[in-house]
């Protein structure tokens, strides 16, 4: 579970991910040994993980979401099955009419033609329903951890 202090940390790296301890201990109120040991812990428990982002759509690439359907191997095996492939960025099993959900970011039309191929050959992916980015109107945030959005239920102050 997260706390109001990994909350405030990480609100804080989402708008600037180059502060310094430093800078984060002193807008926090707490040490920067504070701050560097709970960015370890979040780093090492996989809640947190720090990258420069880019809108891939104004480099020129094409950005794809796609919904897949699984046939005669189970969802989970056929997504780890499809975590190797470079071009697939996020891959999450999902309840509903789809097993899948991949994102997944191509330099261009020619190799998303090659992706789409790639994963059709693929053990188990029955269907794909490919859904093309055409503009971005917001990114991933950390908006959802603020407030009661992302809290436990039996978090009584959530």
């Amino acid at each position: 579970m997260l706390d109001d202090l990994d909350r405030r940390l990480i609100e804080m790296l989402a708008r600037d991910g180059r502060r310094s301890f430093a800078s984060l201990a002193e807008e926090s109120g707490v040490s920067q040994s504070t701050v560097r040991t709970r960015l370890a812990r979040l780093r090492e428990d996989d809640a947190l993980q720090i990258v420069a982002l880019c809108n891939a759509l104004l480099l020129g690439h094409q950005v794809v979401r796609l919904l897949l359907r699984v046939r005669n191997l189970t969802p989970r095996s056929v997504a780890n099955g499809l975590l190797g492939i470079t071009q697939i960025n996020h891959v999450a099993l999902v309840a509903g009419s789809h097993d899948l959900y991949l994102e997944a970011t191509c330099r261009d039309q020619p190799q998303l033609i090659d992706l789409m191929d790639e994963i059709r050959r693929h053990p188990g992916v029955a269907a794909i329903q490919p859904i093309i980015v055409t503009s971005l109107a917001k990114d991933y945030t950390w908006e959802g951890l603020r407030g009661t959005a992302g809290q436990s239920i039996s978090d009584p102050d959530g």
